[in-house]
Formats: structure tokens, sequence, C-alpha cells
């Protein structure tokens, strides 16, 4: 066994690259910014006296911004009625104020192992007015950058990450196609601002919640609920602006020593149970993972082809004139698949319970996550994934532990990913949420004493951190990927990881058959009845 070990040793490459291990940090949510959307929309109310609320007429001619502010729920300057759009009323600050204290969170990340970190470039903080450049920025993000250098974390940046100017809101944002080029000359900008600094540069963070979210749900700016048109148009937009950003990018001096890609949520929704008393959670279901997006984005990624559903309506649909759009990795973030009960509230099939956010501790539900990921043939990198708990208690080394595991047995399966970041490195503003959710590695109050701690919880990442990056490293320089895996196969992979951890559990045959997928593709679960 030994000299089997030394042998393999030797093959080993020596100049393999390591895997990447970090956290992601979101700019605003650790600093604020009273000139970006969000920093206008904590500020509103969740209703005011418009009664006429607009639900999309299915007419896919491009909006007016007169049409699309009718029945805007936020936006309205006056009167302001009911309570707060963020919960409990919460407003952002300074919140850790990472701008300003960067040095020392940037400390706090060596200290678990990370040699990455994840960061949003902040439009409205560089340009919080049009067309003028704020220098003492660019200046704050290259001192940033500097840190990252000097402590040996490979920086990997994102262009959108929710926030933009709020400038770009009152000339029609997303909601406009001619926007696009707005957009592309952000990222055009960015690049030769930065471009030398990080070897991963992404153009969008989840461009399907960020539609969703704003145009249906109604949490995140402008806050609009059941607006399904202008949803599908936001989204189709973003693709068109990551097609296009992705081109510009290449074509610029460096741009072709980058990798370009795009950043986005793979969730579903399946039933907690099955047969007829479930058929209207089937109904619901099938709704809500249609507008998630899933299948959008990754089809408008694998062909060019934008299609969004619309209930009741005519898809929104085109396809990009120069077909399959650039793509040079894809980034996924995944926190967990839901569970529906019966009553349709959030439930649960696994023996680990429910996260704050009402989401099941299930850590297979990344590797099925992967195997989906890889299907567009480019490297993965898992850039959020993590678990709000309020208590610092096991919960959080387990899922740490089962997270991580998944990824290495998804790079021992040959799926080729060569990253990944915890959400989050404090307790930050979790967007709507505000102060509520407790994702952070380290513990952090808005009482402004500014104190961090690392939660006991958390403290399994650095033996993690401390052995992947040359092991998986390593592993991946010797293994080819099997990005090309049949999709059947992709899903027996699935399968067998998700019945290995149930077994590893503790779990009976009869309990695994309950809590695995009743159907062959639980991505996919109603997509095909509508």
């Amino acid at each position: 066994m030994a000299d089997k070990k030394a042998e393999q040793k030797s093959e080993a490459p020596k100049d393999h690259k390591p895997f990447l291990c970090g956290v992601a940090v979101q700019v605003y949510q650790n600093s604020g910014d009273p000139n970006s959307n969000w920093g206008w929309f904590e500020k509103q109310k969740s209703t005011h006296v418009n009664l006429s609320l607009r639900i999309s007429d299915g007419d896919l001619s491009p909006p007016d911004p007169l049409s699309v502010n009718e029945g805007n729920i936020v936006q309205a300057d006056w009167p302001k009625l009911g309570p707060s759009t963020m919960k409990e009323g919460f407003q952002i600050g300074k919140s850790s104020d990472f701008w300003n204290r960067y040095k020392q969170d940037i400390q706090l990340c060596k200290d678990i192992g990370c040699n990455s970190f994840r960061l949003s470039l902040e439009w409205s903080r560089l340009y919080p007015r049009r067309g003028v450049l704020d220098q003492s920025a660019v200046e704050r993000y290259n001192e940033i950058f500097d840190e990252l250098d000097r402590q040996g974390m490979e920086p990997n940046v994102t262009l959108h990450w929710f926030t933009h100017p709020r400038w770009f809101d009152e000339i029609g944002g997303f909601l406009k196609e001619e926007n696009v080029d707005v957009f592309v000359d952000w990222a055009c900008t960015a690049f030769q601002l930065f471009g030398k600094r990080a070897k991963l540069w992404a153009t969008f963070n989840e461009p399907a919640v960020a539609s969703m979210c704003g145009y249906v749900a109604g949490n995140h700016p402008p806050g609009l609920i059941l607006h399904f048109r202008e949803c599908g148009i936001h989204l189709g937009n973003m693709m068109r602006c990551h097609a296009a950003a992705y081109e510009a990018i290449k074509a610029l001096p460096g741009g072709k020593d980058v990798q370009v890609g795009i950043v986005h949520n793979v969730f579903w929704v399946e039933p907690r149970g099955s047969g007829p008393l479930y058929a209207h959670v089937r109904a619901a279901i099938a709704v809500s993972n249609r507008v998630w997006a899933n299948e959008t984005v990754m089809n408008f990624l694998l062909t060019g082809e934008f299609k969004y559903w619309r209930p009741l309506w005519k898809d929104i649909h085109w396809k990009h004139p120069k077909g399959k759009p650039g793509c040079d990795f894809f980034g996924l973030n995944h926190y967990a698949r839901g569970i529906v009960s019966w009553t349709l509230q959030p439930s649960n099939k696994g023996p680990k319970g429910i996260a704050d956010m009402g989401y099941p501790v299930y850590p297979p539900s990344l590797y099925r996550s992967i195997t989906y990921a890889s299907q567009l043939g480019v490297p993965v990198y898992v850039m959020e994934n993590g678990m709000p708990s309020e208590e610092d208690d096991e919960r959080r080394e387990e899922w740490i532990n089962g997270c991580l595991g998944e990824v290495e047995r998804a790079v021992d399966d040959g799926y080729d990913v060569r990253g990944y970041m915890y959400w989050t490195l404090l307790d930050n503003f979790e967007w709507n949420f505000g102060w509520l959710l407790k994702f952070g590695l380290y513990e952090w109050h808005p009482d402004n004493d500014q104190k961090r701690r690392l939660r006991d919880g958390a403290k399994c990442i650095k033996k993690w951190y401390a052995e992947l990056p040359d092991r998986l490293g390593k592993k991946l320089a010797t293994l080819k990927p099997k990005n090309d895996k049949p999709k059947e196969q992709r899903l027996a992979d699935a399968d067998r990881a998700e019945r290995d951890f149930l077994k590893q559990q503790g779990q009976s045959r009869a309990e695994i058959k309950e809590m695995m997928p009743d159907v062959r593709d639980p991505l996919k679960v109603g997509l095909d009845t509508m």
C-alpha cells in the first residue's frame, strides 16, 4: 500500500493549480451605499395610495416607463404608507464597514485558510452619477486588490450583484434593451480599470433571482408583484447584457487572459409527498420551478435561445442573433432545494431539519446542482453556499462538512469543480431580511462595536481549507473532467450521492426510498405538465 501511495504521489504534477477555497463578500451588504438601487429601496414603504396595481397584460412590446410604473407598490414618492420594504424596518447604514475595514476582514479570511476571495465591483460606488467616475473609489478598490495580493488570495469579481446605480433605474434599467450598451460600457470600464487584478470575471450574480424577486415576489427593487411580463423582459435583457459584455471584454487588451462567466442560483422545489392529495402541490411547484427560470438561463447559455414562461400568456421568446453566447465558467450558487408540504408550507425530507430561511439542511442537493451545472461543459465554481442559523450550533459544522464532502465527491466522480466560496465571511445585511439571517462564519452584530468572532460551528472550515487546495488541485490535474456525461449518467450520479448520504446518516432502506425524489429529474418537477 505504501509503494502504491508513493507511486501515485510521484505521478501528481508539481505545477498543478490549487483548488480555490474562499468566501463571498458583497460590498454593498457589508458597507451600504445611498447611491445604489438598494440604498433607495430600503427607504421605501411597502404600499401607497395608488390602488391600480397592474397585472401584466401580455403585451410583448417594449414597455414605456409610465406603463411600467403604473401599479408600482414602492416607487411613488408620495404619500407612502404601510411597513418598510425591509423586515422590521432595518436600515443598512455602513453595515460591518468592509469598505474601510477591508484589511481586518481580509486578515480574517487568511486566518481560516482562504486562498481566494469573491467580491462585487459596485457600479454605484464607481459611478454614483452617470458619466462621473469617482477616483477615490477606484483607489480604494486597488487598495483592496493590493491587500488580497499581499495575503496570497486570488480575487474573483462580479460586475452586477443585485446592485446598480439609482440613475440606471431612472433611465429604464434592464427593462430597456437600449440600456444593454450602458451595461457593456460599465463592464468595459471596470475591466480597463481592474482587468489585471482578477482572472475570474462574472457578468451577473443570480440574474433570475433579481428578475423574479424584483417583478414577481416584490421583495427586491423595484418591488413589483406578479409582473411576469416585466420579469421576462428584465431577465432577457440581462442575458443580452451577458452575451454582449463577454464579447466586449474578450476584445479588450488582456481580455483573452481572463475567464468570463455568469453566476446562477440553482434551486428547485419538490413535493413532500406523492399521490392525488398532492396534485395541488405539484401544480404550484410547476409554476414555481418555471418562474425560478433554471431552464430559461441554462437553455440560453447552451443555445442562445431565450424562452421565458408566463402564466396565462404566451412565452417571451427570442433568439440571440449570434447563437450560443460566450461563457468560460459556470458560477454555481446553491443553498438548498425546497420541499413543500400538503399545506403549501416549507417542509423537509431528510434527517437534518430546516434552516432559519425555511429550506432543508441537505448537502446532497449541492452535488445534484453540480451535475446540473456541468452540462454546460465549462468549469464549475461554487460561488455561494451557506446556511443561516441564529444559534451557533452543530448544524453549521455539519453543513460545512457535508457540503465540502459533496464537492470532493463530485471531483472524484470526474466533475470539473475548481473552487468553493462560502457565503459569507460575516453576518451582514441580507437584502430585505435585514439583520435577521446569520450566514456568517464570523458572528457580527449591528451595534456599532464592529467586533468579529469566529463561530464554533465554523471552525471546521479551517481543516478543509488547509487540505483541499492541494488535494483537489492534484485530483483535477490528474483526472480527466467528465463534463460531457450524458444526462442519464448525471442523474444516476446524483441519485447515488443522495442515497449514500442518507445511508451514512443512519436512514433505513424504507426511509431512504421515502426521502428520494419521486421523479427522475427533480430539477424539472412540473415543467413537462404546463
